[in-house]
């Protein structure tokens, strides 16, 4: 690899899924098709699962190795992989697709072709959104396979990611706090080229032995009622048809609180919510 601290995306996938390289697509979009293909109405998805019979784009092609995952590349970035299942039916790239890719394709200038529409399997990955690098000055060549002369200087720096649950969920919450601050506009164009399955991440987290008996005192104890706005319980749960109530401590067990009947309290949904966000 030529790119210091970064990997080969191909290897990466292959390693991810278990399939061989040979069985392995890369796939880029050009940004100014993808803008086209949005301001039209289409969608990436619609794009990606028609080709055109026996192109560089067809993933059964009859004499090429058959396609097993597909790696979809948008804004250089990973939009996502996707699990090549068969031809679903074959046309021409006008009565396979939608309206509004058919709008695209005449707004291009393209006549029919002769294609098929593939069946296909989004998978969840861990390189989904990564920046793609070693397709700069490249962007006549939309397709690589393992025969491609660039097709292992694709490459990513895989992200960091953090260790515990709650630097993760930190990090969530400061991404919302942008995309409320942001403009529906912007929100809505991010979201047009957002990989569907979201990354997998492992992380290590620190929990507490509770008191099992704490839990059934204080619930005995609520009766069936909220102990903070007095309510029923919303509803029953539906193992033991029992009254659904949440055990929450009132000074955190993270903070040094006991885990004492005298230190928590039973409380609806709602109410446990309110004690932890307002």
């Amino acid at each position: 690899m030529k790119h210091t601290g970064r990997m080969a995306l191909a290897q990466l996938v292959a390693e991810e899924f278990g399939v061989p390289l040979e069985s392995i697509m890369l796939l880029r979009h050009s940004a100014e098709s993808v803008k086209k293909l949005l301001a039209a109405g289409g969608t990436v998805e619609d794009y990606t699962y028609t080709q055109p019979t026996e192109s560089a784009y067809d993933y059964l092609h009859p004499h090429k190795t058959p396609v097993e995952l597909l790696v979809v590349i948008v804004r250089d970035q990973v939009y996502g992989v996707f699990r090549v299942l068969g031809v679903e039916r074959e046309g021409t790239t006008y009565s396979l697709t939608s309206e509004a890719h058919q709008r695209f394709d005449m707004a291009r200038g393209k006549p029919p072709r002769p294609a098929k529409r593939f069946s296909m399997q989004p998978m969840h990955t861990a390189y989904a959104d990564l920046p793609v690098h070693g397709w700069e000055g490249r962007s006549r060549t939309a397709v690589q396979r393992s025969d491609g002369s660039f097709f292992l200087e694709i490459a990513v720096a895989p992200r960091v990611d953090p260790e515990d649950a709650s630097t993760l969920q930190q990090q969530l919450n400061q991404r919302l706090q942008a995309a409320l601050s942001d403009t529906p506009t912007r929100r809505r164009e991010r979201l047009a080229l957002a990989p569907k399955l979201p990354r997998i991440v492992t992380v290590t987290t620190a929990a507490f032995v509770r008191n099992a008996d704490v839990i059934a005192e204080v619930l005995f104890r609520a009766a069936g009622k909220c102990e903070s706005c007095r309510s029923p319980a919303p509803f029953f749960r539906r193992k033991d048809q029992s009254p659904y109530l949440e055990v929450h401590h009132k000074v955190r067990l993270a903070d040094g609180g006991e885990d004492t009947v005298a230190n928590a309290i039973a409380l609806c949904p709602n109410c446990h919510r309110r004690e932890h966000y307002a």
